[in-house]
């Protein structure tokens, strides 16, 4: 970006200089003399720069900005930005890039927005960051456009908005920027409330992307191909594209190509090739590849089985804030694998993962609430976590649930509630929960009367739509 900057700075001067001194004038001005000047001077200064003589290069873009050029201003400006050639000085490039984006430099305007928006300044102004992107979105400046979109799409700045979101990176996009492209992209594939979801145009959007190499448009086509998503399943594709964003560093994608030779999906599988890759996304401190690896320790693939090795990569991933990962500690704690067993450090595990919205954590939690394992017992604890676990499907939850509606434990006593979750709980895969359930739920029938029993199985039908099993 550095280099697109420099280039194409020198190109508008060119492009302006080179009528204003055509050699035919037969009567050249003072004027023409100055612009000839000032040219050979910019492009001593962009050689210096191309060369590396920093020191050269400053000079010359002092004495040019000192003489209201607006490229060597915004030059000097980046030079001491960065302290190249003179001491890193972030005040004194804020006032050279100041006087350029005065005379209307789109570079300049956005190099001054990125610093107020980043907080390289005295303050965090971020909306003069804003209204300085907006003066270069309007000189049709791609990054300047792409930053608005970034500030709509996260709402810093601005009062999020995704359609303003999808039009300023639609204007970088129509430029060939390929972030602006591959963001755009995330849009269509993800779907806001305001934009629909449609996974056609988004891979064509990280095609665009992907074909100008950024890796992770070429990891969202892996995906895509993977799961036949706004395009045919292929994934002898998909293993072409997360090779090819996994070679240039991708953690995700080096996760994902592990996956798919571990599975033998577009290639025969490998386990070593996997395990290399896995390990190569574990290393660079890719939760999900820490807890994978934590997995394959737990089982002994890949690797002699490790309750140690197991519980140390799934700390990396649970202290990441990896959900599943947060599980697996928990439950290696109340199991003592790898570990003392320690059911307070469990408790305190399962908790975490539960807040972060796992059913199995969830109903972990209200088993821990209502045995008194690692915290003193609380039925009410125990419903609540249980209620939140039956809710998301999780069939030992509903049938918990269902026996404390029946007996009052933690809720008053409640048939119908009981019927219900007792009758959702029957429609199990897992033959010990669906007859326990069937049993229980008979028993509490004996309890009801005609209508109190239709009430329930009609509010168990509305309930069966909603929470039926779904882990």
């Amino acid at each position: 970006m550095k280099g697109f900057f420099r280039a194409a700075a020198i190109a508008i001067v060119l492009g302006v200089s080179v009528n204003s001194m055509a050699d035919t004038d037969p009567n050249p001005s003072i004027q023409y003399y100055h612009d000839k000047v000032t040219l050979e001077k910019l492009q001593q200064a962009e050689a210096a720069m191309q060369n590396k003589d920093y020191g050269v290069a400053f000079e010359l873009y002092k004495a040019l900005a000192q003489q209201g050029q607006a490229i060597a201003q915004y030059q000097l400006g980046y030079l001491y930005q960065k302290g190249l050639g003179t001491p890193e000085d972030n005040h004194m490039a804020v006032a050279w890039y100041m006087k350029a984006s005065k005379q209307g430099s789109p570079y300049a305007q956005y190099a001054l927005g990125i610093m107020y928006y980043n907080g390289m300044t005295v303050s965090q102004a971020t909306e003069q960051a804003i209204s300085l992107f907006k003066q270069a979105a309007v000189s049709n400046f791609a990054p300047a456009q792409y930053m608005l979109g970034v500030a709509y799409s996260t709402g810093f700045g601005v009062t999020q908005d995704f359609s303003l979101a999808r039009f300023w990176y639609d204007k970088a996009a129509m430029q060939g920027m390929a972030k602006a492209q591959y963001n755009l992209g995330l849009l269509y594939y993800s779907g806001e409330p305001s934009i629909a979801r449609d996974p056609a145009r988004a891979f064509a959007m990280f095609t665009a992307a992907a074909q100008q190499g950024l890796p992770q448009a070429e990891s969202m086509l892996g995906l895509m191909y993977t799961f036949g998503e706004g395009v045919q399943l292929d994934k002898a594709k998909a293993l072409t594209w997360f090779t090819a964003a996994a070679q240039q560093g991708l953690p995700v994608a080096e996760y994902n190509l592990g996956v798919l030779y571990y599975n033998g999906w577009g290639t025969p599988p490998n386990l070593k090739v996997a395990m290399d890759w896995i390990n190569k996304a574990a290393a660079e401190n890719f939760p999900r590849a820490q807890y994978f690896l934590g997995y394959l320790a737990s089982n002994g693939i890949g690797m002699p089985k490790s309750d140690q090795i197991a519980m140390d990569q799934y700390l990396k991933a649970a202290e990441q804030g990896f959900p599943e990962a947060e599980f697996a500690v928990a439950y290696l704690y109340h199991n003592g694998q790898g570990t003392p067993q320690d059911d307070t450090k469990a408790f305190s595990w399962y908790q975490v993962a539960a807040k972060h919205g796992l059913a199995k954590a969830q109903y972990m939690l209200g088993s821990f609430y209502q045995k008194g394992l690692g915290v003193p017992a609380d039925p009410q604890m125990a419903a609540m976590w249980y209620i939140k676990a039956a809710e998301q499907g999780m069939d030992n939850a509903q049938l918990l649930l269902g026996a404390m509606y029946a007996e009052g434990q933690g809720v008053a006593i409640d048939n119908k509630s009981a019927y219900v979750w007792l009758d959702l709980a029957s429609t199990s895969s897992d033959p010990q929960i669906r007859d326990t359930a069937i049993k229980y739920r008979d028993t509490v029938a004996k309890l009801m009367k005609p209508n109190e029993i239709s009430a329930a199985k009609q509010l168990a039908q509305m309930y069966y739509s909603k929470y039926a099993t779904q882990l």
